[in-house]
């Protein structure tokens, strides 16, 4: 449990870094450059003391990485704009945990226990509860229905590429040892494809047609806090914050790893009041604290 915790403070710093990070590059050029970052820092610890590109999982982990940097990390960055860190974490971390134990349990055998099941059903109630729009939330009310629709990728994308990274780790061949952050490297393999591939349409796009509306360039003021925002997040997220929380994975079935790191949303609060301006109507923190019930109950399901 100490790696899970330890990915959920991590996580928690990255997403605020991540919602100010979206404000100025879009997701695709956001989660290119924290993915080069993180693959540089990663690819640095697995080739001189971890296990490089072995183990025989790579291409299992790779395909995590698609699913789970490429859909997941995607999503969450589309995300963080309309409904803001902490709506977004509520929804995406909360939710990915029983998109995880579902998907275990019809993949990988791995039964629910009827209060797995409950506790499910208790985390949708707190993240439909939490999201409700109100007159008084800050939520893009305009682009509101885009925003779920890219939280619910994000919180698949999570879910299933735990799943995976759980089903790598079962195929690693006897006798090979491939700690968190060597997993954590060849995942980020696999999410910096799909935003290189992202990236180049993007630019093939922009050359043909122009930028959007909302797509201003970067002025020299911004070019440094762009770059600062980019180091913390690839640190606390992809790199460090995905070592942790594939060291978790090792001991842990996906849905429970998921619903330890659900915390992330409660420790949120107090970041994106001071860095965001966010005042959480009494309703979104009622429901943010039933959906993080829900998967502590689910995590308390785990036989030790």
């Amino acid at each position: 449990m100490t790696a899970a915790v330890l990915a959920t403070i991590l996580f928690s710093l990255s997403a605020v870094s991540g919602k100010r990070l979206s404000h100025h590059l879009s997701g695709v050029e956001a989660n290119f450059w924290r993915f080069l970052l993180a693959g540089a820092l990663l690819g640095i610890y697995a080739h001189s003391l971890g296990a490089g590109l072995g183990g025989g999982a790579l291409g299992v982990f790779f395909i995590s990485g698609i699913v789970g940097f490429g859909m997941g990390d995607y999503g969450l960055f589309r995300a963080f704009p309309i409904l803001g860190s902490r709506l977004t974490m509520v929804m995406t971390q909360c939710l990915a945990a029983p998109f995880a134990a579902t998907i275990e349990w019809l993949w990988l055998g791995e039964k629910l226990s009827l209060g797995q099941v409950l506790a499910g059903t208790a985390i949708l109630v707190g993240v439909g509860l939490a999201l409700a729009p109100s007159e008084t939330s800050q939520v893009d009310k305009k682009h509101w229905k885009a925003g779920i629709m890219w939280g619910l990728m994000s919180a698949f994308g999570q879910g299933f590429g735990a799943v995976l990274s759980r089903k790598a780790v079962s195929v690693v061949e006897a006798g090979a040892t491939v700690d968190g952050l060597s997993q954590a490297y060849q995942r980020i393999l696999g999410g910096l494809t799909v935003m290189a591939v992202l990236l180049v349409f993007r630019k093939i796009r922009i050359r043909n047609s122009g930028p959007g509306q909302n797509e201003m360039p970067l002025t020299p003021a911004t070019v440094k806090l762009v770059a600062a925002l980019v180091v913390a997040n690839a640190l606390c997220g992809p790199t460090l914050g995905v070592g942790a929380y594939q060291w978790a994975l090792n001991g842990l079935p996906a849905g429970i790893v998921l619903s330890v790191i659900a915390l992330s949303p409660i420790m949120i609060i107090p970041l994106a009041m001071k860095f965001e301006g966010e005042r959480p109507t009494l309703r979104s923190i009622i429901g943010s604290v039933v959906a993080v019930a829900g998967v502590i109950v689910m995590a308390n399901q785990v036989t030790p």
